[in-house]
């Protein structure tokens, strides 16, 4: 079996570290799969002091030309969008904030190309559709195919005259959106705007193949059976423990009895994690302007917010009495 990643990393991030973590747990499930990490050139260089621990792991590194005008974050997505170029006819690819929990059998060698539904759910229910619907307004793309926006943190890919189109329709909408778009990533939108296009070449597969962590989305279903936990390490969007700077840094050392605790039973790794939403109207509330406003309050001014809270009080007393 061939697994992918990309790195596009400097000793000033964590994404070396995050790869790293992820195909350590990928060779306690599969140690006899072909790993291939695409990099650029000054990503290799880098590789050097601590950052030779993926040597460990026997993984193949493929360097891929990128141009040199590009920033990291648009390296990275220049590989991702025609990562088929580098890499064997048939191979999964799987982004680096990941922990892979089980072995990769029963998958669907049939399909073209698969991928897990975004926050495993359709668009019609996200709670970030109106996000999702603006990206691709700016870029006059379609937001979905048949209510259906796919992520790209893990994709299943085949060789064939589907998924050859989906990867070149890809990089060139990704290509077109980088130029429309100053600087906005639109990676993910341009992959369902290609999807739409080709009357949707992508096959939608169980959402274990890419368990989605974040508190905005239905995970929960997926995680005791995940294959592949998607931890998000992004700054602000996360729930998962493995996604604190300190704990990937660790996997450099040494000795990081931290990092091993977590991965003994990554799917129980949630200590900070103590409130769920039972429903989505709390997590649509928090992206509206309101919101935003009295949480700047509550960060920046305590007294003043607590001023307010307690007029809220006497307010929902009142209107409780009145009912």
């Amino acid at each position: 079996m061939n697994i992918a990643y990309i790195l596009i990393s400097t000793p000033n991030d964590t994404f070396y570290e995050q790869t790293a973590i992820s195909v350590m747990t990928l060779r306690k499930v599969m140690p006899d799969a072909n790993v291939y990490i695409l990099v650029d050139k000054d990503t290799k260089s880098t590789f050097k002091d601590k950052r030779t621990i993926l040597e460990k792991y026997s993984v193949n590194i493929v360097v891929v030309d990128v141009p040199e005008k590009f920033n990291n974050r648009d390296r990275s997505r220049f590989i991702k969008t025609s990562m088929n170029k580098y890499l064997p006819d048939n191979f999964i690819f799987i982004d680096s904030d990941t922990v892979i929990c089980d072995k990769f059998d029963k998958i669907d060698s049939n399909i073209d190309i698969g991928m897990v539904l975004n926050r495993h759910m359709k668009v019609s229910e996200s709670p970030v559709k109106e996000f999702l619907n603006n990206c691709a307004k700016n870029l006059g793309y379609h937001l979905s195919f048949e209510d259906k926006h796919f992520n790209s943190g893990m994709i299943v890919v085949n060789k064939s005259e589907k998924s050859d189109a989906l990867f070149t329709l890809w990089h060139e909408l990704w290509n077109e959106s980088r130029e429309k778009s100053n600087g906005t990533i639109y990676d993910q939108t341009s992959l369902n705007e290609a999807n739409y296009r080709l009357n949707g070449v992508i096959t939608e597969i169980d959402g274990i193949w890419n368990c989605q962590i974040n508190r905005n989305c239905k995970c929960m279903p997926y995680i005791h059976d995940a294959k592949v936990l998607h931890t998000f390490t992004t700054k602000g969007v996360y729930a998962h423990d493995i996604a604190k700077p300190e704990i990937q840094k660790s996997v450099l050392e040494p000795e990081h009895p931290e990092l091993d605790k977590i991965l003994a039973n990554p799917k129980a790794a949630f200590h900070d994690v103590y409130d769920l939403n039972t429903d989505f109207y709390s997590v649509e509330m928090s992206k509206t302007p309101a919101y935003v406003f009295l949480r700047r309050i509550y960060e920046n001014n305590k007294k003043f917010f607590n001023f307010c809270n307690s007029i809220a009080k006497i307010f929902m007393k009142f209107g409780s009495k009145k009912n």
